[in-house]
């Protein structure tokens, strides 16, 4: 095997960076259907099964950019770069349209200004940190919180969903309440977990500077 085999670029490399940036044009498209799902709108992007497939195709690049470039060792610092935007992104968007949704309601608003708050604080220490050489990876907890947000949103999304559907049927089916409630629990958790990630990024990055003082 020769060196020139060792170091040759995988063909596909390519491919992971394109699904990030994949992720984040499908943003638009789901905070449209968000917000038209409930106006019987005729085109495509009004209805709840486009919605929700589009939104589970974006949480599924999500998984597949990461793995495709550390299978294929085609890493790179646009993608280091890049994929945790299309996350705040999509989180952001879909937290947008879903708060015009259900009207500004507190116990919504509260935990997704926290959330979006934080992910712009968090952003802003990491780019700090990068500027002084240093890396500030994702902590286990930050994951945790990520899969909370998703997780709330998709409920989210299928309540709006039931909600879009509920003119075709002669009652309000029990899922529209179970499925709110339960969004609600994971999008409180999330935001108790963003606020305390949040905390911790920032407590490292002050220490780091005092230390450098």
């Amino acid at each position: 095997m020769t060196l020139n085999t060792l170091t040759k670029p995988h063909p596909l490399g390519w491919l992971p960076n394109f699904l990030t940036l994949s992720r984040i044009i499908s943003i638009p498209l789901i905070m449209w259907g968000i917000l038209s799902i409930n106006t019987q709108a005729p085109h495509v992007l009004g209805r709840p099964t486009v919605i929700l497939i589009l939104f589970l195709l974006a949480g599924l690049t999500d998984f597949l950019d990461g793995y495709f470039a550390r299978r294929w060792n085609v890493t790179s610092d646009f993608g280091r770069m890049i994929d945790p935007i299309a996350d705040k992104l999509l989180v952001a968007g879909c937290f947008i349209a879903l708060a015009i949704v259900v009207e500004g309601h507190p116990l919504f608003m509260i935990p997704a200004i926290a959330i979006i708050f934080r992910d712009i604080l968090v952003s802003g220490v990491r780019e700090h940190a990068a500027l002084t050489g240093r890396v500030m990876p994702p902590t286990n907890l930050a994951k945790w919180k990520t899969a909370c947000e998703m997780l709330a949103i998709f409920i989210f999304l299928v309540w709006v969903s039931t909600k879009a559907w509920m003119p075709l049927i002669d009652s309000i089916p029990p899922i529209v309440d179970v499925s709110a409630r339960a969004g609600l629990t994971f999008l409180w958790l999330a935001a108790a977990l963003s606020v305390y990630t949040g905390a911790l990024y920032f407590r490292a990055a002050l220490k780091d500077e005092f230390r450098r003082d």
